[in-house]
């Protein structure tokens, strides 16, 4: 029979497998569209950077979601892990 395992250890080698958060990408969004919107009448007409500001905020929003979703993944697992194993805190 297995060793049972700590609840710390467990939730630990299930983080170790998660993938990296990335970091936070609207400064990156507001970059390229200031950059941009300097270039309306030179190189880029207005409708132009509308269609592509209305790209980058949609953009904005499915990174938030996901972002949001990766949150609401992590705490429902943690919380599943120490419904399973024992009621005391977690870190």
């Amino acid at each position: 029979m297995p060793k049972a395992k700590t609840k710390t250890a467990y939730w630990s080698q299930i983080r170790k497998k998660a993938p990296k958060v990335p970091d936070i990408t609207c400064p990156a969004i507001d970059s390229v569209l200031n950059k941009l919107e300097k270039q309306v009448d030179r190189a880029l007409t207005m409708r132009q950077f509308k269609m592509i500001e209305r790209k980058l905020e949609k953009l904005r929003t499915a990174n938030e979601k996901l972002r949001e979703s990766g949150i609401y993944w992590h705490d429902a697992c943690k919380n599943t892990v120490r419904d399973l194993l024992g009621k005391k805190k977690m870190r």
